[in-house]
C-alpha cells in the first residue's frame, strides 16, 4: 500500500486548467440555404416537414469548471506537442427539404409579425375623415312630436269678432243700454266696443262659445274707462280702472267635468259713465 506523501512536502505536479469547446457559429448557413433554393428549381414540389429541434444541452455540457487553486494554468499540449486553440466541433447539417421547410416557416413567421406590428402603429392625427354617405347625409325628416299637440279648437281664440272690427255688436248680446261701435278710442285695429252705464244698468256685453270639459282656458282683454270688469259666467271675473288709457285685464278658469259652454263678458260699473273694451280674447 503505498505511502501518502506529508502534508509539508513540496507538489511539483503542473495543475490542469478546465477544457473550454468553442464552438463557432457558421454565418453562411443562411446564404448556403438561399443558394440551393435558386439551384433547385422544383422546390415548390416539395412537401414542408417538421424541422426536428436538436435537444438542449445538459449542465453536464455547458458548466464550467471551478478554477485551479494557486492560479497556475497552463495550456496542454497537442499530440505533437504544439499548443493550438481547441478545433471546432462541426454541427449536423440539415438536408435540402428540412432548409427549404425552415425558409418557409421563418417566412411566415415574419409575416406575422409585420402584421401585428401594423395593428400597434396608431392612425394619423390629421388624416382626413371619409366623407359621410348619402343616407347620412340627408336632411333628417320632420318627426311628429311625442307629445299630443292642443286641441286646434283650444290652442285658437274661441271668440267671433273679438276685435269689433265687422263693424257690428254680433255675435256679442248687450244688456240694458245697447252697446255700439266706435272709430275711436280703439286698442288696435279701426274699431273697438262702447258700452253706455247708467245708474241702473252696468252696459254688460257677452258672448257664448263652445269648450272642452276639464280644460284650461285663459280670457284676456284690452279696456279703458272708470271699473270695467272682464269675466265668466259662474266662474271668475277681473276688474280695472283706467279711465284715460287702455289697459289689459286677464283672468284663467277651468271648465267642470261635463261643462260645453261658457260664457264671456265685459262691462262697466254703475252711474260710471262710458267705457271700452278691445281685443278680447278666450284660449
Amino acid at each position: 500500500m503505498p505511502t501518502p506523501p506529508a502534508s509539508d512536502a513540496s507538489d511539483d505536479r503542473t495543475a490542469l486548467e478546465p477544457i473550454r469547446v468553442l464552438r463557432p457559429r457558421n454565418t453562411d448557413a443562411l446564404a448556403q440555404l438561399l443558394d440551393e433554393i435558386r439551384q433547385d428549381k422544383n422546390y415548390r414540389a416539395h412537401a414542408a416537414v417538421t424541422v426536428p429541434v436538436p435537444p438542449p444541452p445538459t449542465d453536464a455540457e455547458t458548466a464550467e469548471l471551478p478554477p485551479v487553486p494557486g492560479d497556475r494554468t497552463e495550456k496542454l499540449p497537442a499530440s505533437d506537442g504544439n499548443a493550438r486553440p481547441p478545433r471546432p466541433v462541426d454541427r449536423p447539417r440539415l438536408r435540402p427539404g428540412q432548409r427549404r421547410a425552415a425558409l418557409v416557416i421563418a417566412v411566415a413567421a415574419a409575416a406575422v409579425a409585420g402584421f401585428g406590428c401594423s395593428l400597434l402603429i396608431p392612425s394619423p392625427t390629421g388624416a382626413t375623415p371619409a366623407a359621410p354617405s348619402a343616407s347620412s347625409s340627408a336632411a333628417p325628416s320632420s318627426a311628429a312630436p311625442s307629445s299630443a299637440a292642443p286641441s286646434a279648437v283650444v290652442a285658437a281664440d274661441q271668440l267671433t269678432n273679438p276685435g269689433f272690427e265687422s263693424g257690428s255688436i254680433s255675435p256679442w248680446s248687450c244688456a240694458g243700454n245697447p252697446g255700439s261701435i266706435v272709430t275711436s278710442p280703439v286698442h288696435s285695429g279701426s274699431k273697438a266696443l262702447q258700452g253706455a252705464v247708467s245708474s241702473s244698468d252696468t252696459a254688460q256685453c257677452d258672448q257664448t262659445v263652445a269648450v272642452h270639459p276639464n280644460t284650461t282656458y285663459s280670457l284676456s282683454g284690452w279696456v279703458r274707462g272708470s271699473y270695467v270688469y272682464l269675466g265668466v259666467n259662474d266662474s271668475t271675473s277681473t276688474w280695472a280702472t283706467s279711465p284715460a288709457a287702455y289697459t289689459r285685464l286677464t283672468v284663467s278658469f277651468t271648465t267642470g267635468p261635463t261643462q260645453t259652454k261658457a260664457t264671456v263678458y265685459v262691462h262697466g260699473w254703475y252711474a260710471q259713465g262710458r267705457y271700452y273694451a278691445d281685443d278680447i280674447a278666450l284660449k
